[in-house]
């Protein structure tokens, strides 16, 4: 984040933090949604803290917060009828949501405690597999571990197969994926997912390029010469990526069992 801060003020441009899912995560002393010049926090069903929909916009900036205020509600002019000169949005969270949120932000501090004690015990109990969890750097950070992730060592997978809608996989002893997992855990009532698709992977974006290190990411691959130095960083997590049953009421006994499906994917 220092680099990209660097970067943003020697051109002059503003940053947009997307800290949707990490309220009450921390980063050299500071609250992730003001490490940027905006930062924006969700209150999805499945966060932290939820409304079960709706979420934050945060600033330092009150005539950014009344222009986004106004954005919100439909840009709606001074005026005793409907009067618009800019293009407005519905984006207002109602006072029952606002309500629900208010309610918990008390318990944030009790919600990652639980959280980081799931992520603990799975770190614990996968121990000695070629998986490694959530990676941070705990001389600087403190996440709020609200989704325990798991990435499979390379040598580790299993053929895997993917198109836009299904996948497929060949199970080899010793080997798993995370298609085997997610679909093993389901059979047992528990959902999983795979780790996000990286957006330039998405249908609607893959024909544009996007940007990596050696420049354009896009047609890289050569019959003749070997590719050197370019690697599809997001893709290869959402390949052998998957998020593990991190719901704040599962009990020890129920994390144990997802431990064990786990662990006879391997076998």
């Amino acid at each position: 984040m220092d680099e990209i801060r660097a970067i943003a003020d020697k051109h002059g441009a503003l940053i947009v933090e997307d800290a949707a899912e990490s309220l009450g995560a921390v980063y050299k002393g500071k609250q992730t949604g003001m490490l940027g010049d905006y930062g924006c926090i969700s209150f999805n069903g499945n966060k932290i803290i939820t409304g079960s929909s709706g979420g934050m916009f945060l600033t330092n900036s009150k005539d950014d917060a009344d222009k986004v205020r106004k954005w919100s509600t439909q840009s709606r002019e001074a005026a005793p009828w409907y009067q618009h000169e800019e293009i407005g949005y519905n984006y207002r969270m109602s006072n029952i949501i606002a309500g629900i949120v208010r309610g918990q932000l008390p318990y944030l501090e009790e919600h990652i405690a639980r959280k980081k004690a799931i992520y603990e015990r799975y770190r614990s109990g996968l121990a000695g597999l070629p998986v490694s969890m959530n990676p941070y750097d705990s001389t600087v950070s403190e996440p709020n571990f609200w989704l325990s992730c798991a990435l499979i060592d390379a040598e580790a997978m299993c053929r895997q197969v993917r198109s836009d809608s299904d996948a497929l996989y060949t199970h080899e002893p010793g080997k798993t994926c995370p298609t085997e997992i997610l679909e093993t855990l389901a059979k047992y009532n528990a959902e999983g997912r795979p780790i996000w698709k990286p957006m330039h992977m998405q249908p609607i974006y893959r024909c544009n390029p996007f940007i990596t290190c050696a420049g354009n990411g896009r047609a890289r691959s050569n019959a003749y010469i070997a590719e050197n130095g370019c690697v599809d960083i997001g893709a290869d997590i959402f390949g052998r990526g998957l998020c593990l049953p991190s719901d704040i009421n599962m009990t020890e006994e129920q994390q144990d069992i997802i431990i064990e499906i786990i662990r006879s994917c391997f076998e």
